[in-house]
């Protein structure tokens, strides 16, 4: 399912490959087929520990959902819903990403951050920089977003 794992070689972060449980792999199935259905979703990435092979029982599933109808999203965040039944969620504000950080009832807990395209855009800010460089899996790339980033 994910696309070749990509990060900065200044990075050099080793990456572990590991097969994902059973309800992560259920979750980026949904997310993905959500992604493609959408025309405003141009991107989906996983970074943290997922994207790194490193996570453990207590892993989040850290997904970047690139958009330009972020602020739709947000006012709605109906979205989360199809994943699985929300038992809890709260925003998060971090600058250029909002994150809506969802605890399903029978799944795993998952950030989903929502940012505008502008924040893959060269040069790439701080903050983006930090965020890729911890290493990423590109899901979905409508829009090639992640073929024009340096190496």
């Amino acid at each position: 399912m994910p696309q070749k794992l990509r990060s900065y070689k200044t990075a050099q972060k080793p990456v572990e490959r590991r097969t994902f449980p059973e309800n992560v792999q259920k979750l980026l199935s949904h997310v993905l087929a959500w992604a493609k259905d959408d025309p405003q979703m141009e991107s989906v990435i996983l970074v943290g520990s997922y994207a790194r092979g490193r996570y453990t029982d207590t892993s989040d599933v850290d997904l970047v959902l690139l958009t330009p109808g972020k602020a739709q999203l947000l006012r709605t965040q109906t979205f989360v819903e199809a994943f699985g039944t929300v038992g809890k969620k709260q925003t998060e504000d971090y600058g250029a990403c909002t994150s809506i950080r969802v605890w399903y009832q029978d799944g795993p807990e998952v950030e989903f951050g929502l940012v505008e395209p502008s924040w893959i855009a060269l040069p790439l800010d701080e903050g983006t920089r930090q965020v890729l460089l911890g290493g990423y899996q590109v899901l979905l790339d409508k829009q090639g977003y992640f073929q024009n980033l340096p190496e």
